[in-house]
């Protein structure tokens, strides 16, 4: 099963000016993701499993989804890139 993807809000927001390296790092762990939305951690406080985040790009990067496995769709609402 392969998920699509939408960026939306802040993630939409957070993607301008994002560094090219960073987005390549980024591209890759969602194309991981969309075949297994599954391998991140859950949110805390953990209520919720369709929340979940996934490190990237070396541990700088930090993205935030929510799962939608009827819709087989990941919502992209947050990304933080430290780097």
């Amino acid at each position: 099963m392969t998920y699509q993807v939408r960026f939306e809000g802040n993630a939409l927001i957070q993607l301008g000016g994002f560094p090219e390296d960073a987005f390549e790092t980024l591209l890759a762990r969602v194309l991981e993701l969309v075949d297994a939305p599954w391998d991140a951690e859950v949110m805390p406080p953990g209520d919720d499993p369709a929340f979940r985040r996934a490190v990237f790009g070396a541990g700088l990067g930090l993205v935030s989804f929510r799962s939608d496995d009827d819709a087989e769709l990941i919502r992209i609402f947050e990304i933080i890139w430290i780097g």
